[in-house]
């Protein structure tokens, strides 16, 4: 005896495989966090004539880490500027950075010998540069903290912060050697919350310099993944009824071990109920069929059920039943090959059929 076994029912539609592609990419792109950025350095007394061999003195490392920081910083099209007091001065005027400019133009600096720290001052002088930028703002100092001379300086970067509020953060790279000094470089960076904290001595490698860029200038987001738009779900269309001269055919495919009708069968149906409506004269038969798995008994009754089904949705929906005759050919009929998937599921089938 044959073995029944139970397969979903057949779905009237090919889809096709969707599939969302997120291409690898093995760096992240780098966003600028400000518009701008100005480096002003102290070149007072105590940063450039202390007592240090020649070459070590704090200007000299704040130089050194200009030039650093220059060679880590990308070309993002930031505007770009560097200045210096005591006396002030704006070496560099704004303008796109480019690399190598922050270093030309902390290499030109040649200060003065043994004089004053006035630090306010340097920082209300700097005033007229940030009013001119658009956008926010970052000013990077390189100081020791050390005043002593013109306006407090601390009042001076709070006047800074109540002019341009959150378009500017002023970052302080600390060269304090001395408990007033450093005092001083505290209450600047207290005034704003985004202050970057930074110790010049620890600014001499590439990894240190590269990490306070970032913090100060620019981060690194992961590029959002590129997404392939899946195709658009193709769907098969109905059969369409086949029509000669003489006779008309419509088929019918029903799923496994089913007779019920489907939504899928309804546009078929109701073509098939348009042409019998034409010649209300002509009669039909509408016969069954079903594909060789299972008993040959049990698939003669399934056939019968297959015709039975169409017949009364036919009926139910306006064609007279006098017109209708069915039979069940059970298996005997084959059209395609039942020893294939595709031809069992086409064997699985009802025809209406002119008499």
């Amino acid at each position: 005896m044959k073995q029944i076994c139970r397969l979903p029912v057949l779905v009237m539609a090919v889809f096709m495989a969707l599939s969302l592609v997120i291409p690898f990419t093995a760096s992240a792109e780098m966003v600028k966090k400000v518009d701008n950025f100005i480096v002003i350095m102290d070149q007072s007394g105590s940063m450039a004539w202390a007592k240090a061999p020649a070459g070590h003195q704090k200007l000299d490392q704040a130089i050194d880490a200009t030039i650093l920081l220059d060679k880590v910083t990308p070309e993002l099209g930031y505007t770009s500027s560097v200045a210096v007091f005591a006396p002030y001065k704006v070496v560099s005027d704004p303008a796109t950075y480019k690399t190598g400019s922050l270093g030309s133009a902390a290499t030109s600096i040649d200060p003065p010998f043994n004089n004053m720290t006035p630090l306010g001052d340097g920082l209300n002088n700097i005033d007229p540069v940030i009013s001119k930028l658009s956008g926010k703002t970052a000013l990077i100092l390189f100081t020791d903290g050390e005043s002593n001379q013109g306006t407090d300086p601390v009042a001076a970067a709070q006047a800074l912060y109540g002019k341009y509020g959150s378009n500017l953060c002023l970052h302080v790279v600390s060269y304090a050697d001395t408990p007033e000094g450093q005092q001083t470089i505290d209450a600047i960076r207290a005034l704003n919350g985004c202050s970057v904290v930074a110790d010049g001595k620890a600014l001499v490698t590439d990894a240190a310099m590269t990490q306070f860029a970032k913090d100060v200038l620019y981060e690194e987001v992961a590029p959002k993944p590129a997404v392939v738009v899946p195709p658009p779900v193709v769907v098969a269309p109905a059969p369409a009824p086949v029509v000669t001269k003489e006779v008309i055919t419509f088929n019918l495919l029903f799923g496994f071990d089913k007779w019920a009708i489907t939504d899928e069968m309804v546009p078929v149906l109701e073509q098939a109920k348009m042409i019998l409506e034409e010649d209300p004269g002509v009669t039909y038969v509408i016969s069954g069929h079903a594909d060789s798995t299972g008993p040959e008994a049990y698939n003669q009754g399934l056939s019968e059920r297959r015709a039975a089904s169409v017949k009364d949705w036919l009926v139910k929906n306006g064609i007279s039943d006098e017109r209708l005759e069915t039979v069940g050919y059970g298996e005997t009929r084959p059209k395609y090959d039942n020893s294939t998937r595709e031809g069992r599921k086409l064997n699985r089938r009802v025809e209406i059929q002119s008499k």
